[in-house]
């Protein structure tokens, strides 16, 4: 039997999403937000599905790593080159929360890194994000 990867989401669990949510991360959108890291080895690409409420104003960037290594108790090993990916590597426009709530899906395919996150960077308001992604083998 072969290895088909998969990162399927979460039903009941975003990797981005207020608190009480069980996410991984915080989505205070009231500051910057690192997501989580999503290792896509061997994976075509990833998809972000995000929706945030309030009035947020602020910026969506995708970034991608091939120096992001982690020992086996899950610890970050040296410090890793984050490049964020233009608009021209997915599928769409990146969503742009401008004082209102939103939605918007980002579909990242073909890229060969091996570490992908996406960043929220606060300009002003608060609001509230929820993200969540899945990839898989086609």
């Amino acid at each position: 039997m072969s290895d088909r990867p998969l990162i399927a989401p979460n039903k009941n669990k975003p990797i981005i999403g207020p608190s009480g949510s069980g996410a991984i991360v915080s989505g205070d959108m009231s500051s910057n937000i690192n997501g989580p890291v999503s290792i896509i080895q061997r994976l075509p690409g990833i998809s972000y599905d995000i929706v945030w409420t309030g009035t947020p104003t602020g910026t969506f960037t995708v970034q991608v790593s091939n120096s992001y290594f982690t020992d086996p108790e899950g610890n970050v090993i040296g410090t890793p080159n984050w490049t964020n990916l233009p608009t021209a590597s997915f599928t769409g426009t990146y969503p742009v929360p401008s004082g209102s709530s939103g939605a918007g899906f980002l579909d990242v395919v073909g890229t060969e890194a091996y570490a992908v996150r996406l960043i929220y960077t606060s300009s002003s308001g608060s609001g509230s994000l929820t993200v969540y992604a899945a990839a898989k083998v086609l």
